[in-house]
């Protein structure tokens, strides 16, 4: 068990992100031990194949058969918005002994020649062949679990907010434990660090660093789950369109990139006010965001619009 000890700043300073290298990451437990991972067996199945070329001479050294993997893999993400790209830049920079000191506490022994750089590649190739195709559907509900925290912890306060998370977590009289995650019990103050909570598809009960005293992080399984890889197939185009409306559905297929109402409504020709009707109810629906770049208001999809419609962000 671990405890992380919060005063009241530390509450007040807990905050959400979502790190694309840690689900990657993490998401080879999953391959390791599929029965550990019922609810993400959609996923395992159709990304076997796609994986069994890449080197797992490297791979299988960065999840150990305790499901344990070197902090540096999973640096600790700041915000929600995190970026591959920038996760793997902070991946390559680690210096060759935390390298080094990581691999083997993970593996025991440290293999001959492999390098940072090795390992980042080998990732890309995974990220590629088992991540990207499914990231839209998985940072959809990510980002959707993190919301509704948000909506617990202002109107309920952190500390239900936190009971919340999960069975292996819970909260009180200052104390955060969390259950499940470690052979030998640790306790660590948070002491102004600020507590990371960050959903994750691949920890059946919760994650936490593998370092003790690493900055605080915990890892806790989102809502929704079960139903994640129900939909297999993207609706079609009549699907779209009885579900919204031919209409909003084409608006849709127009935003490819941000584009304004006047623009759309040129495309579409019809008139401006009719365009921002549409636009109005697909943003009270969570379809589309609005993004203001000096006078001009732009439109853009939103990650549900993408999972909805099977398509990439712009």
């Amino acid at each position: 068990m671990l405890t992380y000890l919060l005063d009241s700043q530390d509450l007040a300073d807990v905050r959400f992100a979502v790190s694309p290298v840690a689900e990657m990451v993490l998401s080879m437990r999953a391959l390791r031990d599929p029965g550990r991972f019922p609810l993400q067996l959609g996923w395992v199945r159709a990304v076997q194949s796609q994986v069994a070329d890449l080197d797992w001479n490297v791979l299988r050294r960065l999840v150990n058969d305790t499901m344990g993997s070197p902090d540096f893999l999973t640096p600790r993400p700041i915000s929600p918005l995190t970026q591959l790209t920038d996760e793997l830049d902070v991946i390559t920079s680690v210096d060759r002994r935390t390298f080094e000191r990581q691999i083997v506490a993970v593996n025991g022994e440290l293999p001959e020649d492999l390098t940072v750089e090795e390992v980042v590649e080998v990732l890309r190739q995974y990220w590629d062949a088992a991540m990207a195709p499914y990231w839209n559907r998985m940072r959809t509900l990510l980002s959707a679990d993190i919301s509704y925290r948000g909506h617990i912890l202002t109107q309920q306060g952190t500390g239900a907010m936190l009971n919340d998370l999960g069975p292996a977590i819970s909260y009180a009289n200052g104390e955060l434990k969390v259950e499940r995650v470690a052979h030998l019990s640790r306790t660590e103050a948070v002491a102004g660090r600020g507590l990371v909570l960050q959903p994750t598809l691949f920890g059946p009960h919760a994650v936490i660093p593998f370092d003790p005293g690493a900055d605080p992080l915990l890892g806790y399984p989102p809502r929704g789950q079960a139903n994640l890889w129900s939909v297999v197939e993207p609706p079609s185009r009549q699907d779209l369109a009885q579900l919204i409306g031919t209409p909003r559905a084409h608006i849709l297929e127009l935003l490819t990139y941000p584009r304004t109402t006047t623009d759309l409504a040129g495309e579409l020709k019809v008139t401006p006010s009719a365009v921002s009707q549409h636009l109005q109810l697909l943003r009270r629906t969570g379809l589309v965001e609005p993004q203001r770049t000096g006078k001009q208001v732009l439109y853009r999809p939103t990650e549900l619009a993408a999972l909805l419609t099977g398509t990439d962000l712009a």
